[in-house]
């Protein structure tokens, strides 16, 4: 390989970026060699603002940087790609049994006042350059066996952005603060966290200082950057693009966020409801799994009870919330509401059939853009929460016919190192079809200006209970059951066959009338952990804590049901977390350069009669909770008999309903897969009152929709 023909500086062809940068591999351990390694890689140490752990020295945070030799030796300046990845120095994978473990153990008190202390910056005795730093580089501060997980290395994502290497960027990786290598503590959503990553972007762009040792003493410099960065990931990584994003810092020029958050209050709950997974549900579960800070062996006792503590704390933050919004707890982690900060682009990417990141984040996301007047456009695929090239499973699916990391190519090559390549000339959204997906749509905005509304039919009243036995019901076949019958459990509200095809694009809107008919509201509905959730996550929804009635519970489902069985992309797990991936072409996806393809692949289908295009929850317990996580913030004591308007915002989809098929409303109380709390109460609904605003791509007729066979 050593005979090709390789170039010192970038090279953009037909608005991308080219493979023309020799590759050496930074798995190699002790066969690493950076005297001679074509990627140049090392850890500095950024200085935050903050000293979280009260030691009296501003935190550091660890920061791995990988950047062509050909930079660092100084003939170009490299743009960087930064992914802010909490995982990605190591994960706590006994999480669902340490919840379990400290759910009864007594901590000292912590008092998040104390994360405040204002310190004064450290002064640098020295200073290296990034060569010299990176000769002394030591494999072993990037790759090594994760202490947390033992069936894993870490950075095992530390190869994901090799595409970029090989064409000039420099990749920059950091789990932030409360990880291994780093100092404070992963505090899930909040400004700390944000700041850790803004504060990475900040060094980049030549604004902070950053140092070679965990000391912090010997002072380096990004002096191989160009200041302009490009923040991407998935998840969580895909979650603090957007978020630093918010703080308009200087040098970032656009994010790429995959299945990204834009609030961290309606990806646990939605509408004063549970929402996510039930051994999840307590923040400080995902605080504690990124906290691999807990295996740095230079840490006293005092050091990790302190952590230990912090993260206590941040439970019994949670527990007072229940499953309502609090403006104290989860408004740091409402980015959107600081639109007016953005001064970046966007390419946001969400996969339509994602459960764990909803697709209600993508669309707040978008609105947060509109509302900042910056330029975002969007791509959405059928896939679950993946990201279009998955590297570490080593397939990729086309984008429209092209290559995904060719796409963020030309986005960030135009915003990184101003190529005029028609970049902007996307179209606002990409969209893979339900119904073929080789085949893409475009449109020219998320707003489609139109709706159709389905109105019920139905007299009289329903009644719908908690009890799963007596309606067939388990995680494993809830959707199925919802989808194609009425039980005691939910009542489907059903269209006449369409007649052509109607394409929805849009958030859809449920409105009915409702009231709790039964339940033992003196003792909480009588709850019951069905899903051996610990003790602790299981007080989220307890009236003795929070001292108010919550999580009343109903599960809101649209479905495309059709007397036939046809082919359709949709998980296959209880957890709705996998589609699986069939090969179409081995060695499919380019990279390029020394780097070997992927598997280029497309979704498995399977055959039913029915789909679920989307769904939602809400408590009744929350009458005035809308679209706006913040509107879930005020709850009500419901009595017997009494009847409320309620409007349930189902999670934003982009799904053609095809000639032959009907749309089906299911209004149902529990979903086994997301209910922590199993409560027996009743609900009934005003069947008359029951409609749905559905957006819709172009002017369409109203529908109406009639219960069917009801045991209610």
């Amino acid at each position: 390989m050593k005979d090709k023909q390789y170039s010192k500086v970038p090279v953009f062809e037909n608005g991308l970026a080219q493979p023309v940068f020799p590759f050496t591999d930074g798995k190699t351990g002790e066969n690493y060699d950076p005297s001679t390694s074509d990627i140049v890689r090392y850890c500095v140490y950024v200085e935050s603002d903050y000293d979280m752990d009260g030691d009296g020295k501003r935190d550091l945070i660890k920061v791995l940087v990988q950047v062509p030799r050909s930079a660092v030796e100084g003939n170009y300046k490299a743009a960087s790609l930064f992914e802010a990845r909490p995982y990605c120095a190591g994960v706590q994978d006994d999480g669902y049994d340490h919840m379990k473990e400290v759910a009864d153990k007594e901590y000292r008190k912590f008092d998040f006042a104390d994360l405040d202390h204002k310190v004064a910056p450290r002064v640098p005795t020295g200073s290296i350059s990034p060569m010299e730093l990176a000769l002394k580089a030591d494999p072993s501060d990037w790759y090594y066996p994760d202490k947390g997980n033992h069936n894993s290395m870490v950075y095992e994502n530390l190869d994901n952005f090799n595409y970029y290497l090989v064409r000039g960027f420099a990749v920059i990786v950091s789990a932030g603060f409360g990880a291994l290598g780093s100092d404070g503590f992963n505090f899930v959503g909040s400004d700390y966290e944000r700041d850790a990553f803004k504060f990475v972007v900040e060094w980049l762009h030549g604004d902070r200082t950053a140092y070679a040792d965990r000391e912090g003493t010997v002072a380096t410099k990004a002096d191989w950057s160009n200041g302009n960065v490009a923040m991407t990931g998935r998840s969580y990584a895909g979650t603090m693009p957007f978020a630093v994003a918010t703080t308009g810092v200087e040098g970032l020029k656009t994010i790429v966020p995959v299945a990204g958050i834009s609030d961290w209050y309606s990806q646990q709950n939605m509408q004063g409801a549970q929402r996510y997974w039930p051994k999840e549900m307590l923040n400080s579960y995902l605080a504690y799994y990124c906290s691999s800070r807990y295996n740095d062996e230079t840490l006293s006792e005092k050091q990790l009870d302190d952590i230990a503590a912090f993260h206590h704390e941040l439970s019994l933050q949670q527990l007072k919330c229940g499953f309502d919004y609090d403006a104290d707890f989860w408004g740091s982690g409402n980015y959107r509401l600081h639109a007016d900060r953005i001064k970046c682009s966007a390419l946001i990417v969400q996969g339509l059939n994602d459960e764990n990141v909803s697709t209600k984040q993508f669309e707040m996301m978008l609105k947060a853009f509109q509302q900042s007047g910056q330029t975002f456009k969007t791509i959405l695929h059928q896939g679950p929460h993946i990201t279009p090239t998955m590297p570490n499973k080593n397939y990729g699916i086309l984008i429209n016919g092209r290559f995904y990391d060719d796409i963020v190519n030309e986005w960030i090559s135009h915003y990184l190192y101003g190529v005029e390549n028609g970049a902007e000339a996307m179209p606002e959204v990409l969209v893979q079809t339900n119904y073929d997906q080789k085949k893409w749509e475009t449109a020219d905005s998320w707003d489609t200006g139109h709706s159709m509304k389905l109105e019920s039919e139905g007299t009289g009243t329903t009644v719908i209970d908690t009890d799963w036995e007596a309606a067939g019901v388990s995680a494993e076949n809830f959707d199925d059951v919802m989808g194609l019958k009425s039980t005691n459990m939910a009542q489907r509200y059903v269209t006449a066959p369409f007649e052509e095809a109607v394409t929805i694009q849009g958030t859809v809107c449920l409105n009915l009338k409702a009231a709790l008919k039964d339940g033992d509201i003196e003792n909480d509905f009588n709850p019951e952990n069905r899903n051996d959730v610990d003790t602790l996550t299981m007080q989220l929804g307890s009236s003795k804590i929070s001292g108010r009635m919550d999580d009343v519970e109903i599960a809101v489902l649209l479905c495309d049901v059709c007397d036939e069985e046809f082919d359709s992309i949709q998980t296959v797990d209880p957890e709705r977390n996998i589609i699986p991936v069939e090969t179409v072409k081995e060695g499919g996806i380019i990279n390029g350069g020394d780097l070997p393809a992927f598997n280029e692949a497309e979704f498995s289908t399977v055959h039913k009669k029915y789909r679920v295009i989307t769904r939602a929850f809400a408590d009744l317990c929350n009458p005035e909770a809308g679209y706006e996580p913040e509107t879930a913030a005020n709850s009500i004591e419901l009595k017997k008999g009494e009847y409320h308007d309620y409007h349930v915002y189902l999670c934003a989809t982009r799904y053609t309903v095809e000639p032959g098929h009907s749309l089906a409303l299911v209004i149902a109380t529990e979903d086994p897969v997301n209910c922590m709390i199993h409560k027996t109460y009743s609900i009934e609904i005003d069947n008359a009152s029951v409609n749905a605003v559905v957006p819709v791509t172009k002017e369409t007729k109203d529908r109406s929709v009639k219960p069917d066979s009801s045991i209610g």
